[in-house]
């Protein structure tokens, strides 16, 4: 005599394979995660868990924040160019300088 609470084989098989389709969807979808953010995906649930969980995080815009960039200066530097006094410098470098001008 069969057990009324039995599951039908192809019922068994069909339940498989919607686990291994949902756990390559779950794997598909949060490979899009950055590698940097992937550690706040708890590993501990499963996939329909996981993509519970990665879709009420996603709506928050937790996975979409670009990282904060300072603002720089785009200008050149501002260097401005000393010019030593001649009564410091040695003997050779001020008739060296005679001769520029």
């Amino acid at each position: 005599m069969e057990n009324e609470n039995s599951t039908p084989e192809p019922a068994v098989a069909e339940l498989a394979a919607l686990k291994a389709q949902l756990a390559d969807t779950a794997t598909t979808v949060l490979a899009g995660v950055p590698e940097h953010l992937r550690g706040l995906i708890p590993a501990s649930l499963s996939p329909a868990d996981q993509l519970a969980w990665f879709h009420n995080a996603k709506a928050t815009g937790v996975f979409d924040a670009k990282p904060a960039v300072p603002a720089t200066d785009s200008g050149k530097p501002a260097i401005t160019p000393v010019t030593p006094d001649p009564s410091s410098l040695p003997v050779f470098a001020r008739m060296a300088g005679g001769y520029r001008k």
